[in-house]
């Protein structure tokens, strides 16, 4: 289904309160992130009375979590700092042709989804804002948010941290703690003579389809992923990401015979792994490890066996940790380990991404007129998947990216479809 979007205004958001901060250092792996956004849309079926009531609130109260969150009202300069020099986000509202009900109806097409996600201008990143929000009205009734943060200075945790603060104050709340952000100081600050190793460019065309595991089939899947473990029942996300990986290979593996390995990452957020006195819980940034797991073309990806490697890496993370008590030798050693996976990524090497953002509250943002009735994400790039929570808190949505024909073959996969359904219709009220 085809969607037409009209603008109907544009604006620059500042800070309520100007700060105090002039620049704000990034990280050696902020610079090797792509100039890109880290987006989440939510969707609401309720309507308030009036449009500009709701747009004068959601304005009103970013420029008052801009206060807080004030490298998002700043520009990249030199491609190593934030000028935190209060430019401001960019605020636009829109409206759409089609109904609210036509994209809910078939959400695991990610098309019209896709539509609604803004692009940063990739020819000069400091002039492009790094907060970038958007208000869709539907036809009927109906509205989406769309919140899109520079990934140079969010990751999906700081995005839902800044996201739930916002709401706060939308509801005239102010938020207790103010967020830190401390990226440089948990990894070095970046240093633009550093090249990091190229990735191999997908020029095929990709698609995006989203898969929803209900309880009952997680509750399976994880038994499955469990048999002959020594340690713990597989977490639902570990369970899940091995099923896909190796559906996702299969979908692969046939139509090329030049590519000979698999280099697969798994995103884990630092912070609930990490004691408060190494980082605080309100840290903004990207504050992940991204452990390396290889594999050649002829793997069968036994579930069992990736859920084992999945688990090693958590162990040799905590072991970085936990080695001894002083938390700048620890940053020191996850950095060393960070650096050596990036550079073990053969170019030639197929790869395959996933980031989980389970737990992470999406689903309790709530500006004032009630719970979304869906969150998507709109940061998946090629051969990539993102885990979100479902509606219920208890399933988990999946989405996935690959090329167009991977995809035809993946999305009928008969082990994948066993546990996993592509995501149904929305009900809303």
């Amino acid at each position: 289904m085809a969607m037409k979007l009209e603008i109907l205004g544009k604006e620059v958001i500042k800070p309520d309160s100007p700060n105090h901060l002039q620049t704000l250092h990034l990280s050696l792996f902020d610079q090797f992130l792509p100039s890109t956004y880290v987006s989440a849309i939510f969707f609401y079926d309720d309507q308030p009375n009036q449009e500009e009531i709701l747009v004068h609130r959601l304005k009103n109260s970013l420029s008052q979590t801009l206060s807080l969150f004030y490298p998002l009202a700043g520009r990249i300069k030199e491609g190593v700092v934030v000028d935190c020099n209060d430019e401001g986000a960019l605020f636009t509202k829109e409206r759409a042709d089609v109904l609210l009900s036509d994209v809910l109806r078939n959400p695991s097409d990610a098309d019209l989804v896709h539509k609604l996600i803004v692009s940063p201008d990739h020819a000069d990143p400091g002039t492009w804002p790094l907060l970038h929000v958007k208000v869709v009205f539907f036809r009927d009734r109906g509205f989406a948010v769309v919140v899109s943060a520079s990934h140079k200075v969010c990751d999906a945790a700081s995005l839902s941290m800044f996201v739930r603060s916002w709401t706060k104050a939308a509801k005239g709340f102010a938020d207790t703690v103010n967020p830190e952000f401390a990226a440089s100081v948990c990894y070095p600050p970046a240093d633009i003579s550093v090249e990091f190793p190229p990735l191999l460019e997908h020029k095929t065309k990709s698609k995006t389809k989203s898969f929803v595991f209900g309880p009952l089939m997680i509750e399976k899947l994880k038994i499955r992923a469990s048999c002959g473990l020594l340690a713990p029942q597989a977490t639902r996300v570990e369970s899940i990401t091995a099923l896909l990986l190796r559906c996702m290979t299969k979908a692969r593996r046939p139509k090329t015979e030049a590519v000979t390995e698999f280099a697969i990452t798994h995103t884990m957020n630092l912070r609930p792994r990490v004691p408060l006195s190494f980082l605080p819980r309100k840290a903004i940034g990207n504050f992940f490890f991204l452990p390396l797991l290889k594999e050649t073309s002829e793997s069968k990806m036994n579930i069992q066996e990736t859920v084992s490697k999945l688990r090693k890496t958590k162990e040799e993370l905590n072991e970085l940790i936990t080695k001894d008590s002083n938390s700048d030798e620890a940053k020191e050693r996850i950095t060393s380990a960070m650096l050596s996976f990036l550079c073990e990524v053969s170019p030639e090497a197929e790869t395959y991404a996933v980031s989980s953002w389970c737990r992470m509250s999406f689903y309790e943002v709530d500006f004032g007129w009630g719970f979304p009735v869906w969150v998507a994400p709109g940061s998946v790039d090629k051969t990539q998947v993102v885990l979100m929570d479902a509606r219920d808190g208890e399933g988990v949505e999946a989405w996935v990216t690959l090329p167009e024909t991977d995809m035809a073959e993946f999305e009928h996969d008969d082990e994948l479809l066993v546990y996993a359904t592509p995501s149904p219709s929305i009900r809303t009220k």
